[in-house]
């Protein structure tokens, strides 16, 4: 899946370029201003896993900003479905100390048609069993998925991510690797958000 980034991007229906008739012999005119229904910075979506069993296929959004639209929080194929109040949570963990490319979790987050995204975090609240990942990291189809960014697997975290000038849909993936068996597991709990603006 690959990020779509148009630099070119007008500011929005109705934005003009040039020299309007009434500007000044030599003067440019102000730049026209940003799409006003675009305008936003903060959570952007949310998942919340209250309630669920843990082996769920997968979780709908449950809230999204204005002009954002959001997939449902999925497994790659690699993974098992297990049971886990409360969560997603899922097994068979590389025991590798590098992540598998089918053994993630995963979203796909969109802004409005007009408007580009930035993604600046995630807050997400992850917890591995005894026998899970020891190591866990977030990235997305921008950076070709390289997890630069580190996810706790004991505590609340907030990672980073860096995804600016989006006009279309970003991937974002959460691998975990360095289980010791691959019954143990790695689950998400509670709720999943994703932060950044849109222009």
């Amino acid at each position: 899946m690959s990020r779509h980034v148009d630099t070119d991007a007008p500011a929005g229906p109705g934005s003009s370029s040039g020299v309007t008739a009434d500007a000044p012999s030599g003067e440019r005119p102000d730049a026209p201003p940003a799409q006003s229904g675009c305008a936003f910075s903060g959570v952007l979506a949310t998942w919340d896993f209250s309630g669920d069993t843990g082996n769920e296929a997968s979780k709908a959004v449950a809230s999204t900003a204005a002009n954002i639209t959001a997939g449902a929080f999925a497994r790659g194929s690699g993974l098992t479905a297990t049971t886990g109040s409360g969560s997603i949570n899922s097994s068979n963990w590389p025991t590798a100390a590098s992540a598998d490319a089918t053994k993630y979790y995963t979203v796909t987050i969109t802004p409005a048609a007009g408007c580009t995204m930035d993604l600046t975090s995630v807050a997400i609240d992850a917890r591995a069993s005894a026998s899970g990942p020891a190591t866990a990291g977030v990235g997305t189809d921008a950076d070709q998925f390289m997890y630069g960014s580190q996810v706790s697997t004991t505590a609340p975290s907030t990672p980073a991510l860096s995804v600016t000038g989006a006009t279309g849909a970003v991937e974002i993936r959460i691998y975990g690797w360095s289980a010791t068996g691959g019954t143990g597991t790695f689950r998400v709990q509670n709720t999943f958000s994703v932060s950044g603006s849109l222009q």
